[in-house]
């Protein structure tokens, strides 16, 4: 162990200067490739104050969190000192008290800071870092929460943002279908660019951007939807006239555009809608024509291919210190579109839009009751499930392609079993069995083919009369098998070889939502494979103990330890193929707990990972990222934490989960863009 700084005696030191007060704003600019697919409304900087309430969540825990924990933690602890607990951090180290309240040239902690010595072997913080915590530690330190939690805090300062989200691939596919009862699943795949997966889903609204072929396929796609529907019929549904006059024509535009637009039209929107009638009634043209070039237009507007939020207020002209959002109460009809997006994953229904226009749903109660009943649709089981294959990535299968010299009896069409067999079990777990999302985990059942279960060597009668039916089969009594980490479609996420990196950084990232930084530039991260004598644990050990590797990797290789007898493929082996043992005992480093938890095989790992709350709260996190469209940032703590409590409170399923979100802060409300009445600037 190295020297800590926190062992020398240091001078105090003064530290002059301040930090101007920051402001910003942004502006929705509307337009399809000028919109770029993504828009970001309402960075609004945060000013600072060592005395405001917000200042340790805001300002503090980010630099103990980048700085300090990574050596200061409950399980590492340098010099007796943990900077992760208050309790911790305000007790000490092994040389006593480190930060004295109202006193920073006092303060060990400040100290060491301010000369550089902390962190060792990395960059000083800078200027404004130190200034930032010696006036937290001069205004009494104040701490208000328990846990600096690095996955939260450690990343780098975020400013508040909106995403104008664009309809995903498959968004686009139901609301074709839900608004005009057309199927264009197959042209749309085939036109559209597949949506690229950024921080685990394919739904993360800046990834979303708009290029030419997209314009160009929806040209296509909306030609194809209007030759397929029976126009004047459809139009009548909204208006009876077919006269060219302006009140037919813009009863027409004004309630067919609030069907296709989900949500009232503006003046504007109309006027130039209008427009396009009057032009087709000038050239001679027929009512059904004017219906159908208003469609087109519809179909291709802004309005229709992304989710639009209308959230401008003006600036009250008072500065913002440290809050952390300005958020405004989204529009009935935009809570329409949430719920029905974060439940079906298509638009509102007709209940829906007789709630928004009553404006009904800013009531919680009424809330609770529509995603209740939405959750009974078939379109909910629907959109869980493409949840669930995004988080899993089970996409990926596809490309499953393992070496036939090293897996002779590899078929392709396993690849695909795998995934079914995920689904089918996601689904009887959270829908059939209604059972809290944690036991997706552990609960001891699967679904197999029989070309699976032989895969699998589960001595099971799967009664099927072909290889491609799925069968549900009890694992009671196969305490090897069980949970999702038990399944191929899991075990295979490192490709042919058993990898203790990719299978750990999943446990790390996608339940216990913590993170470690990226290796080092130039380092070699090509895989070592196993050899005689030297199993995957020995050469998982290796870089855990090695200085330049260990301190991210004891964090996350272990982790995959109760997977060790699974090979790269998901067979279940007591030997790997160079006669290596394998073992499946290791113990859990939970964030934030000083010693690991230990176990002796892979059903009392999945159970401990169950029974975790920090595991329950990080599969939680992925739903609402799933349904915020968006990576959680620090700002969302409090809403994150509410909805996770109360999800518990009615079970920890699926449906109790997707209400306590429905109902939260999150869904209602709406970032919103800080106008300035005397500037068009926006500032970082």
């Amino acid at each position: 162990m190295r020297s800590s700084p926190f062992h020398q005696t240091l001078p105090p030191h003064g530290v002059a200067g301040s930090r101007p007060w920051l402001t910003g704003a942004v502006k929705i600019l509307l337009g399809l490739l000028g919109l770029g697919g993504m828009l970001a409304v309402g960075e609004v900087g945060h000013a600072e104050s060592g005395v405001h309430p917000t200042l340790f969540r805001e300002k503090v825990a980010p630099i103990l969190a980048r700085h300090c924990i990574g050596c200061h933690d409950a399980s590492t602890a340098e010099a007796g000192l943990d900077l992760s607990h208050r309790d911790t951090a305000l007790r000490g180290g092994h040389d006593g008290v480190v930060i004295v309240e109202g006193q920073a040239d006092h303060s060990a902690l400040w100290q060491v800071i301010d000369a550089d010595l902390m962190p060792p072997d990395r960059p000083p913080l800078t200027d404004t870092e130190k200034t930032v915590i010696r006036r937290w530690i001069n205004n009494g330190a104040s701490w208000p929460i328990d846990f600096v939690d690095p996955a939260i805090y450690s990343g780098s300062p975020v400013k508040p943002q909106q995403w104008v989200r664009r309809l995903t691939v498959d968004e686009y596919v139901h609301t074709v279908a839900d608004v005009f009862g057309v199927d264009v699943q197959k042209q749309a795949t085939r036109l559209l660019p597949a949506d690229p997966r950024a921080d685990g889903f394919r739904n993360t609204a800046y990834s979303l951007n708009v290029d030419l072929k997209n314009v160009q396929a929806y040209a296509q796609l909306a030609e194809q939807i209007v030759d397929s529907i029976p126009i004047e019929r459809f139009g009548k549904r909204f208006h009876r006239g077919t006269k060219f006059t302006d009140k037919d024509m813009r009863g027409l535009i004004d309630a067919m555009g609030r069907h296709v637009y989900r949500g009232p039209l503006n003046e504007s929107e109309i006027a130039s809608l209008r427009g396009i009638t009057t032009t087709v009634a000038a050239a001679g043209g027929t009512y059904e024509e004017a219906v159908r070039y208003v469609l087109l237009a519809m179909l291709q507007s802004p309005r229709f291919l992304y989710r639009i939020e209308q959230q401008v207020i003006d600036d009250p002209g008072k500065k913002q210190e440290f809050a952390p959002e300005r958020s405004v109460a989204v529009s009935d009809f935009e809570m329409a579109s949430r719920l029905s997006y974060a439940v079906w994953g298509g638009p509102p229904d007709k209940r829906l839009f007789d709630l928004a226009s009553k404006k009904r749903l800013r009531e919680r109660e009424v809330v609770e009751a529509e995603v209740r009943r939405m959750l009974e649709d078939p379109r909910a089981r629907r959109q869980s499930l493409l949840f669930a294959s995004q988080w899993l990535d089970l996409d990926r299968l596809a490309n499953l392609s393992p070496d036939p010299k090293r897996f002779p009896k590899w078929q392709a069409a396993l690849a695909d079993d795998m995934r079914r067999e995920t689904l089918a079990f996601f689904e009887e777990v959270v829908w059939n069995r209604r059972r809290p999302l944690v036991r997706l985990l552990n609960e001891p059942v699967t679904f197999v083919t029989p070309r699976l279960a032989n895969h699998y060597d589960l001595a099971v009668d799967v009664g099927a009369d072909d290889d491609q039916t799925l069968k549900l089969v009890s694992l009671v009594d196969v305490p090897q098998r069980g949970g999702v980490l038990t399944q191929g479609s899991l075990l295979t996420i490192g490709g042919d070889d058993a990898s203790m990196v990719t299978r750990g950084l999943f446990v790390l990232n996608d339940l216990l939502y913590s993170r470690v930084g990226d290796p080092p530039p130039g380092l070699d991260t090509t895989p070592v494979p196993p050899s005689p004598g030297r199993s995957h644990r020995d050469i998982a050990l290796d870089r855990v103990r090695n200085d330049a590797c260990g301190g991210c990797h004891a964090k996350f290789e272990p982790l995959a330890f109760g997977l060790e007898r699974y090979d790269g493929l998901g067979t279940y082996r007591l030997t790997d193929e160079y006669g290596n043992k394998n073992r499946q005992d290791g113990a859990i480093q939970f964030p934030g707990d000083a010693m690991p938890t230990p176990f002796d095989d892979s059903a009392q790992m999945m159970d401990l990972l169950a029974q975790s709350d920090r595991v329950s709260k990080g599969i939680t996190r992925k739903l609402i990222q799933f349904v915020m469209g968006r990576p959680l940032t620090m700002n969302d703590v409090s809403d994150v934490d509410q909805i996770h409590q109360a999800a518990l409170a009615e079970g920890g399923t699926y449906m109790a989960t997707m209400i306590a979100i429905a109902t939260s802060d999150l869904m209602a409300r709406g970032r919103a863009d800080l106008q300035s009445s005397d500037s068009n600037e926006s500032q970082p």
